[in-house]
């Protein structure tokens, strides 16, 4: 075990896979883990995600080199507020959550001049929420998206690069307003539609009889209506504006499909017919191709990859960077 402290604020799947991932590296470094529910840090301590489980989060904090904040996004500035005074000269702070632009906000009010933020969010699909479907090949072959503030240090983005490429993830880097962009059209926008697709049905006398009928398909296209609902409200009020534009875009779709199957002609216009189909074929064609590349890990770009990590030491190396 080397020097370098890395703490892990919240213990859940993500931030129990990243402390089990990092545990395989050689000289790893030392894991605290915190989180509110003391009991779900020790029992991911145990399963071996962490070296050492700390019930208290500032005393978690204090002697880290690097702390991710492996949180919904609503916990993210009051965990600043409070660790903020405490944080160790050339200390890097980073996340997991799927907004940025706000973390970094938080970040450039709330930090130290001496403490360097790289916002992160690793693009993997978990099983579930809680440590106990942690797995230290979560990251393996993935992406992991990195956005750094504009006041970090070069050598604290680079720990970032190479925590990513230790866990076995691809780091790419995205400007923090752009990746919100892109994640409210494939992530918020789907729960948006999920929410409100349960509430149509829901509100109508039928679904007390329609919900029998409802099989994984349902299950499938209503899955974004599941989760912290305080986290999801902040998630849509944090990124309203883009939301409000992929919704439009989506309206517009709507509007057209609706045109579509209320033409009278649809029954017997071989030309009305076809529209629809050409419609739906580009959909299953682009959900097909996509769903490859996904499975296949198949996004990564060779021209924009990052050199890979001579050597683990590089953390113990960074220690106190930029003092």
């Amino acid at each position: 075990m080397s020097n370098f402290t890395v703490t892990i604020v919240g213990t859940g799947v993500i931030g129990s896979s990243l402390g089990l991932a990092l545990k395989q590296i050689d000289a790893a470094p030392r894991l605290i883990g915190h989180d509110k529910d003391l009991a779900t840090a020790k029992a991911a301590a145990k399963v071996g995600a962490f070296d050492k489980a700390e019930w208290n989060l500032i005393n978690a904090c204090e002697p880290a080199d690097l702390i991710i904040l492996a949180m919904p996004l609503n916990g993210i500035r009051p965990t600043l507020e409070t660790i903020a005074p405490y944080l160790k000269e050339g200390a890097v702070i980073s996340d997991t959550a799927r907004s940025k632009t706000a973390p970094l906000e938080w970040a450039e009010a709330l930090l130290p001049e001496h403490v360097h933020f790289v916002g992160g969010d690793p693009i993997v699909n978990p099983p579930g929420l809680g440590y106990e479907h942690a797995s230290a090949d979560l990251f393996r072959h993935k992406l992991y998206c990195l956005t750094p503030a504009s006041s970090a240090h070069e050598q604290a983005v680079q720990l970032m690069v190479s925590v990513a490429q230790l866990v076995g993830a691809e780091p790419f880097f995205l400007d923090a307003s752009e990746h919100d962009g892109l994640v409210t059209a494939v992530e918020q926008l789907p729960i948006l539609l999920s929410t409100m697709l349960l509430k149509t049905l829901s509100n109508q006398t039928s679904w007390r009889e329609a919900r029998k009928m409802a099989s994984k398909l349902f299950e499938q296209v209503s899955a974004g209506a599941a989760g912290d609902p305080d986290a999801i409200k902040e998630d849509f009020i944090n990124g309203r504006q883009n939301l409000v534009h992929w919704l439009d875009l989506f309206t517009v779709q709507l509007q057209q499909v609706r045109a579509q199957l209320t033409d009278e002609t649809l029954a017997d216009s071989e030309v009305a017919r076809e529209a629809l189909a050409k419609m739906l074929d580009q959909a299953v064609v682009e959900r097909h191709n996509w769903l490859k590349d996904f499975e296949q890990s198949n996004f990564a770009d060779p021209e924009l990859a990052s050199p890979r990590v001579e050597t683990p030491g590089l953390m113990k190396r960074l220690i106190g960077l930029g003092r």
